[in-house]
């Protein structure tokens, strides 16, 4: 005996079958097929359940206040806990241009962080409203390796600036208003590695 397809079902209980298939079905079912009285029984179930959804979905104001609460855990806060900080072991405003840091005329800050076996060196450059991070992270154990997965945050307090992700020779570039901004801290996450914390001093000193 030939019987009925599951889409054939959900069609027959939601009423949408055209009027000869549906009677077709109707004439099987007054043959007391068990198994297609036990389809259509399960089948009306499921679309009774499905009738009652609706009033289970929470009320818009709702799911706002949820969001606005989870919001409050913005996901890079774990980072001003785990990260190590980096040691300034160069800064141009402070101590005279060593042989390694090549020389510039600009008027940028330069700044040289060490979190072995990680060296950041870093460039602040203020050009009107905006501050510019110019920096290469580099494997002071494994210099010719290529850096993959390097997430770059900068981060105000705990309100997130901007991001990036570094290149695989470890260079990267963020940027931010600099009159908004009173706590700024660079952090950069390299995968395998413990992450690693700059606190970003005013470009101009």
């Amino acid at each position: 005996m030939t019987h009925f397809s599951p889409a054939d079902w959900v069609d027959f209980a939601r009423g949408l079958l055209p009027p000869m298939e549906a009677a077709a079905i109707e004439s099987h079912l007054s043959n007391r097929c068990e198994e297609c009285l036990k389809s259509m029984s399960v089948w009306k179930a499921v679309l009774e359940n499905l009738s009652h959804e609706q009033e289970y979905v929470p009320p818009d104001a709702v799911v706002r206040q949820v969001l606005a609460a989870y919001a409050v855990h913005k996901p890079w806060r774990w980072l001003h806990e785990v990260a190590r900080n980096a040691k300034v072991v160069f800064d141009s405003l402070r101590q005279p241009i060593p042989a390694f840091v090549r020389s510039s005329t600009s008027s940028s800050r330069r700044l040289v962080h060490e979190a072995e076996p990680f060296v950041i060196d870093l460039r602040l450059e203020s050009i009107r409203e905006n501050l510019f991070l110019i920096g290469q992270i580099l494997n002071s154990e494994r210099p010719t390796d290529g850096l993959y997965g390097v997430d770059i945050l900068l981060v105000d307090g705990e309100d997130l600036v901007a991001k990036t992700k570094a290149s695989t020779s470890g260079e990267f570039e963020v940027q931010c208003d600099r009159h908004r901004v009173r706590d700024l801290r660079l952090f950069i996450n390299i995968r395998g590695h413990r992450a690693i914390g700059i606190t970003i001093p005013d470009a101009d000193g």
